[in-house]
C-alpha cells in the first residue's frame, strides 16, 4: 500500500511539473533490458543525480528497475551531447554575436555555438545555417539565443533549440531521413517543434505576444499553461500570450505584385501590390538570392505600397506578405526584380540670345542617348520638334511664337549587360503672355 501511494505521489508530481514547464524540450528513450535510471544518468546525463528529475517526470517508482520497452521522456538539458556545427551564412548591417568571450561582430562563415546570443540592430539582417542546410533568419531589431546545438549520445537525435527573445524569425528546416531530430523555436510564452518545414515565429516583448505562421509542413505548438500541443498545419497560424494560445487560423493570402514586369528605372524603387481583405499592415523584403538567405532591406507599411531608396543596379528578389491587426504574418509571394537606374529630371529652360536652351539631369550607369520633343498638345501628339540621338543633356532651340507648349525627353541608356529606355514627365512651357 505504501509503495502504491509513493508511486501515485510521484505521478502527480510529474503531471504538475509537466504543466508548469510546457516549454521543456524532451528526448524520448526506449528502455532496453538491463537499463536502470541510475546507470543511464551515469553514462549519458550531465550529473549522476539527474536521474531524480527523470524519475519524477516519468513517474518511475524504482530507479533501479525499468520495464523494457517503456519510453522515458528526458529533458534535453540533462543529456550529454556532441556539438553540431552552425555558421553565419549571410548578414547585413549591425549584427552582434554574444558568447562566453563577450561581444563580436558577425562575419560570413563565423561559427555559432550553444549559448550564443545573436542580435540585429536597425536595418540589419542575418541568416544562420546548420550543417544539414536548415536555416534561421532574423530581420532587424531581433534577438535569438542558441540554447541547444548537439547530437545526443543517448539517442543519436540532433537537437537544435533556439529561443527568440524579441522580434521575428523565419526558419527553413531540412527534413531528416530517419526523423531522428528536433528543431525547436521557443519564446517566453510558446514552444514550436517541427520536422521538415518552413515557418515563422515572432515575439513582441513589450506586449508578451507570440505568433506562429506555418508556410510548409506542420508545427506542434504549445503555449504557456497548456497541457497539450496544438498541431498547426501549413497555411495556418496561431497567436499566443501568457494566458494561453488561440485556435489555429488560416493565414492571410499573399499580396500580388501589380505590373511585375515593370522596369525599376526611377530613382526610387516602387512596388504596388494588391490589397488583402483583413490585413492591418503589409511587409516587403528584398534579397540578393531566391531563398532569401541574404535579405538586405525590409519595410512595413499600412498600405500595400512600398518605396525603397538607394538600390544599386542589379537583379534582386522581392517578397510580400500581409499581416493581421494582431501581427500574424500571412503567406508570402516572391518575384524577381530588375533594377537599372535610368532617371531624367527636366530643368527650367533658360533664355539665350538665339532662343531657348532646354536642359535636363539624367542619372544612371552606362552610355546614354536622348530624344527631345516639343509639342503644342499636352499628350505630346503631333510634335513640333522631334530630335533623336542627342549625346548631351541639353538642346538649343530658336524661340517659338508666343503660346503654351509642352516638352519631354526620352533616354536610351545601355552598357554591356542592359539596355534601358524611359520617358521623362511632360513639362509645360509658356512663352509670352
Amino acid at each position: 500500500m505504501l509503495r502504491l501511494l509513493s508511486a501515485l505521489l510521484v505521478w502527480l508530481a510529474a503531471q504538475s511539473a509537466a504543466a508548469a514547464q510546457p516549454q521543456e524540450p524532451m528526448a524520448a528513450y526506449q528502455v532496453v533490458a538491463g537499463d536502470t535510471l541510475i546507470a543511464l544518468a551515469g553514462r549519458y546525463m550531465e550529473q549522476p543525480s539527474d536521474y531524480l528529475l527523470v524519475q519524477q517526470l516519468n513517474g518511475v517508482a524504482d530507479p533501479r528497475r525499468l520495464q523494457p520497452g517503456t519510453v522515458l521522456q528526458i529533458p534535453v538539458r540533462l543529456l550529454r551531447g556532441a556539438p553540431v556545427a552552425a555558421r553565419i551564412a549571410a548578414f547585413r548591417g549591425q549584427v552582434t554575436i554574444t558568447g562566453r568571450g563577450g561581444d563580436r561582430a558577425a562575419r560570413v562563415g563565423a561559427s555559432v555555438g550553444e549559448g550564443a546570443l545573436i542580435t540585429t540592430g536597425p536595418n540589419a539582417f542575418v541568416t544562420v545555417e546548420l550543417a544539414d542546410g536548415s536555416r534561421v533568419s532574423l530581420p532587424s531589431q531581433s534577438r535569438i539565443r542558441v540554447e541547444r546545438l548537439r547530437r545526443l549520445r543517448l539517442t543519436g537525435e540532433i537537437h537544435r533549440v533556439f529561443r527568440l527573445e524579441d522580434g521575428r524569425s523565419t526558419s527553413v528546416v531540412t527534413p531528416t531521413p530517419d526523423a531522428r531530430g528536433r528543431f525547436i523555436i521557443t519564446t517566453p510564452v510558446t514552444v514550436a517543434a517541427v520536422r521538415g518545414t518552413e515557418f515563422r515565429v515572432g515575439y513582441d516583448q513589450e506586449v508578451g505576444r507570440a505568433t506562429l505562421g506555418v508556410v510548409e509542413g506542420h508545427v506542434a505548438d504549445r503555449a504557456l499553461g497548456e497541457a497539450a500541443e496544438t498541431m498547426v498545419p501549413a497555411t495556418f497560424g496561431r497567436t499566443s500570450d501568457a494566458t494561453g494560445g488561440g485556435a489555429p487560423e488560416p493565414l492571410l493570402p499573399a499580396p500580388r505584385l501589380i505590373d511585375p514586369q515593370r522596369e525599376q528605372s526611377e530613382r526610387q524603387v516602387r512596388f504596388r501590390t494588391t490589397s488583402v481583405e483583413g490585413a492591418g499592415a503589409y511587409r516587403a523584403q528584398l534579397a540578393t538570392d531566391p531563398d532569401f538567405i541574404d535579405v538586405f532591406a525590409e519595410q512595413r507599411s499600412r498600405t500595400p505600397d512600398f518605396v525603397f531608396e538607394g538600390l544599386e543596379n542589379g537583379h534582386y528578389f522581392a517578397r510580400f506578405t500581409a499581416l493581421t491587426p494582431g501581427g500574424l504574418e500571412g503567406l508570402p509571394a516572391a518575384y524577381g526584380v530588375g533594377r537599372w537606374l535610368n532617371a531624367v529630371d527636366l530643368l527650367a529652360p533658360e533664355q539665350t540670345s538665339p532662343g531657348l536652351d532646354f536642359r535636363w539631369r539624367a542619372s544612371g550607369a552606362g552610355e546614354a542617348l536622348y530624344r527631345f520633343q516639343l509639342s503644342a498638345q499636352p499628350d505630346m501628339s503631333s510634335p513640333l520638334v522631334d530630335v533623336d540621338n542627342l549625346s548631351e543633356a541639353r538642346f538649343g532651340l530658336a524661340a517659338p511664337p508666343a503660346g503654351v507648349y509642352y516638352w519631354r525627353v526620352f533616354v536610351r541608356r545601355f552598357d554591356e549587360r542592359q539596355i534601358s529606355e524611359t520617358w521623362s514627365s511632360v513639362q509645360r512651357l509658356q512663352i509670352g503672355r
